[in-house]
């Protein structure tokens, strides 16, 4: 595996956090794993699909259950406190040197943030949030209900993209 090159996410490696970016509410259990990604992946087994991104795809103020990525055989390496677009490539060139098969999906939160060489590659999914006529693109979804710090998506809105995502992806 490979050590999360956000630092402030990997020195939260091996805890617990009630708070975690905009949530400060104190209702979610945030726990890390040894690498300082939200405990969520069975490093044990190879992933059909494996996200790089955002703090929509980490679930700032959603329960990890309650995520869209909670419907896929997948890693989810998304980010959220302190963070920019670099480290997500950083974590998606850290995961090509693996080697494992694995469809890969962006979630990106500003479009002229994404690097064009990895947008143009049509073996990549994108989740951007704006519409673009690219086959291997998909526009995020407006907030149908909001987390519990009123920041991010709410399950509902989880629940409803992991439908369309799931449709896309097949």
């Amino acid at each position: 595996m490979f050590k999360n090159p956000n630092q402030y996410m990997y020195d939260a490696r091996g805890t617990k956090q009630r708070v975690w970016g905009k949530d400060t509410t104190g209702t979610i259990l945030y726990e890390f794993d040894e690498f300082g990604f939200r405990k969520m992946n069975d490093y044990s087994r190879n992933p059909e699909y494996t996200f790089f991104g955002s703090s929509l795809l980490f679930g700032v103020g959603v329960p990890k259950e309650k995520l869209f990525t909670s419907a896929f055989n997948c890693w989810n390496f998304g980010l959220a406190g302190q963070y920019t677009e670099q480290e997500f490539i950083k974590c998606y060139e850290s995961f090509k040197s693996l080697e494992l098969k694995s469809k890969i999906v962006f979630v990106w939160r500003d479009i002229v943030k994404v690097p064009q060489n990895i947008l143009a590659q049509e073996e990549i999914y994108h989740c951007l949030p704006v519409y673009s006529k690219e086959k291997n693109h998909l526009r995020l979804l407006e907030n149908l209900d909001y987390d519990v710090s009123g920041t991010h998506w709410g399950a509902k809105t989880h629940s409803k993209f992991s439908t369309l995502l799931w449709h896309f992806l097949k």
